[in-house]
């Protein structure tokens, strides 16, 4: 049994933070499957020659993560709830090495966020080198699509498909209870067309993404540190009881 006070709180914190860590890991899977399941990224990414892998097995990997991660929460749980000794040693050395690997991926994301922007941004603006009538079913899908969903017109400029401008250009022909108040200042009242173009907008998707992939990772390698430090504190007082201090010739034991 744990001994004192404190050291039942170490053992109600560490079950807690296994519990956290374990809604961290549904976040990760969360997060990799719906940046894998929106198909704009993905599908911009598919019309240029950029290597669309990358971000597809790195959302694998955090999916990857995040059900070790819950698996481990799990096993956080029981050693502490048990006070495992077999348990905790495992958490122990299975967060070491899971902190490595999500301090990685976030590092992946950041080295390669200005390199996507920037090749994302130049394919994209070379759509609509070719006139709208022109364009291969497919990428006039996409035009579509991102033009409908994100209110805007062209990639690079909003005149890229005159004098032909596609439907999903005019903002007047929706109703009413389409029109947002957001849609008030992006709307250009005297053409009818969506004011701005489209490019900025899939680029603040894309930043979204990869702030996400970079972010939750290292954000879960930063309290594993702290799930570490609690497990191993009640893991030490498996073997041989809390540590101990001497002061003045007067043994004071840390957890007592």
């Amino acid at each position: 049994m744990a001994v004192g006070f404190a050291m039942n709180c170490v053992k109600s914190l560490l079950i807690l933070f296994n519990f956290m860590f374990w809604l961290l890991g549904v976040g990760l899977v969360a997060v990799g499957a719906s940046i894998i399941g929106d198909g704009k990224i993905v599908h911009a990414l598919s019309l240029t020659e950029f290597d669309q892998q990358l971000l597809t097995s790195t959302c694998n990997a955090m999916i990857a993560v995040g059900v070790i991660a819950i698996l481990i929460g799990f096993l956080g749980c029981a050693g502490a709830a048990w006070e495992n000794k077999c348990l905790l040693g495992a958490f122990l050395a299975i967060m070491g090495v899971l902190s490595l690997i999500e301090i990685i991926i976030g590092g992946v994301a950041l080295a390669n966020k200005h390199k996507a922007e920037n090749y994302l941004k130049e394919k994209i603006d070379h759509i609509s080198d070719r006139k709208y009538q022109n364009l291969t079913a497919e990428v006039k899908k996409f035009v579509d699509v991102i033009q409908a969903e994100m209110r805007c017109c062209g990639m690079k400029e909003v005149t890229d498909w005159a004098p032909d401008y596609p439907g999903t250009c005019n903002c007047t022909q929706k109703t009413s209870d389409d029109v947002h108040d957001g849609d008030k200042g992006v709307c250009d009242t005297t053409s009818g067309r969506w004011a701005k173009p489209c490019d900025n907008k899939i680029l603040d998707n894309l930043r979204g993404a990869i702030s996400a992939m970079a972010g939750m990772p290292i954000a879960v390698a930063f309290i594993s540190f702290i799930g570490m430090v609690l497990a191993f504190v009640l893991f030490r007082s498996k073997d041989g009881g809390p540590p101990t201090f001497i002061i003045r010739g007067h043994e004071y034991k840390a957890f007592a």
